[in-house]
Order: C-alpha cells, then sequence, then structure tokens
C-alpha cells in the first residue's frame, strides 16, 4: 500500500466534500491530529479505519488506497439523501437531537454524519455549539454559540431536503437557548453585584435555566 497515494485520497475526498479535518476526525470517532497526520502521510491507518473511512465517503476500500480517484459512482451520488436502511432497506427513525438515525426493521444504528458525508461539517458546528452552551456560563459562549448555529443555519439552506430542515430546526431552537444564556448571564452578574431588584427582573425571563430559579427566590427574600 503505497501511503501517500492513501494520503492524497482521503485529503481530495474531505476538500470534495466541504470538511475540516475536525469535522471528519469528529464524525470518524478520532483526533484532529490524527486527520492530520493521515493526510500529511506520516501516519497509515489500519485495514478497519480504511474500511471505515471508505464507507463514510461512501466508496470502496480498494478505491480508497488506489491512485486512480474515480472509483465509478456518480460523483453526485454521496450528496443524495436516502431514508432507506442500507443493510435491509427499512424506513430510517432520525434523532436530529443526538445526530444519529436508526432503522426502523432491523435496528442498525448510524450517525447522520456517516450516512451523509455533506452533513458532517454541519453536524460538527452543531455539536461544538451545544458543548459551548452546555459549559461556561458566561456572555462570550452565547455569542460564540449563536455565531456557529447561524454559520450551520446558512449551510444547512444550500440543500432543501428533510435532514436540512430538521437540523435548521435544532440550530434556531440552539439559537434561543445562547439567549437564554445571554440573559441569564446578565441576571447573574446583577446577582453576583447585589443589585437584586436588576436580577430578578433579567432572571424572570429564564425561569427554569441553569439555576434561574434559586436566584430569583434569593432575590425576592432580599427585596
Amino acid at each position: 500500500m503505497e501511503i501517500k497515494i492513501l494520503a492524497e485520497n482521503i485529503k481530495r475526498l474531505r476538500e470534495e466534500h466541504n470538511l475540516t479535518q475536525e469535522a471528519l476526525a469528529e464524525s470518524l470517532g478520532v483526533p484532529e491530529l490524527t486527520v492530520y497526520r493521515w493526510e500529511a502521510g506520516r501516519e497509515l491507518p489500519g485495514f478497519k479505519t480504511i474500511k471505515k473511512i471508505a464507507e463514510f465517503f461512501e466508496t470502496s476500500a480498494e478505491a480508497l488506497v488506489n491512485s486512480t480517484p474515480d472509483d465509478g459512482k456518480d460523483s453526485a451520488a454521496s450528496d443524495k439523501v436516502s431514508f432507506n436502511c442500507r443493510i435491509c432497506g427499512g424506513d430510517l427513525v432520525y434523532n436530529y437531537t443526538d445526530g444519529t438515525c436508526k432503522c426502523a426493521n432491523c435496528g442498525n444504528k448510524w450517525s447522520i454524519a456517516a450516512m451523509y458525508p455533506k452533513y458532517a461539517g454541519i453536524m460538527a458546528t452543531i455539536n461544538k455549539a451545544t458543548r459551548i452552551l452546555n459549559g461556561r456560563a458566561d456572555l462570550a459562549s452565547a455569542d460564540d454559540a449563536d455565531l456557529l448555529f447561524r454559520q450551520a443555519i446558512i449551510e444547512c439552506s444550500k440543500f432543501n431536503d428533510e435532514v436540512s430542515s430538521e437540523l435548521i430546526k435544532i440550530c434556531t431552537e440552539g439559537q434561543a437557548k445562547a439567549d437564554q444564556l445571554e440573559i441569564y448571564c446578565r441576571g447573574k452578574h446583577f446577582f453576583d453585584n447585589k443589585a437584586y431588584k436588576s436580577a430578578l427582573k433579567e432572571l424572570e425571563k429564564v425561569r427554569g435555566f441553569r439555576n434561574a430559579d434559586d436566584m430569583i427566590k434569593r432575590c425576592k427574600r432580599q427585596a
């Protein structure tokens, strides 16, 4: 196996699908540095990993390690969205919250990003935004998450299918949560500075968000 050929093919396929190294790494469940080393020809993936990469890009392991990039498939094939199981042809049930789909017939389960590589970058962006929302409670995090959701919506808008529509809904909900985080942060800032009336005014808008309810009770006791 010529490692240089494999490296070139991985990079070519990733770029053809408009994926960053980070997005491909997240979709395959490997560190971003590993993808970098593959493409630089510094590390050779194992055979099982090569098969996984090939399946992700809907090509064959043989095509991936050959010098000829054409695997005989329609270049637009990976852009087509099918709502049937690859194994038995059964209907797929989608869970857009965790980014997976499962066959209602045989039970096989895949990530949406693995089923449809064109959505891998979008899913990576959504997952990153979600992690930010679930992390630190500060205004910068709210702004960063909102920006990432906006980027994902713009990318989803390029497609017109059920998957893109559902992902846009998730992004819209994410933006609403980012707005809540921003309000919560303002309220917490007032609370920490003992400006309880101002804190109460903000926190009342985000009841049920994080520990807003606890702070509301304490504000009312101080008022």
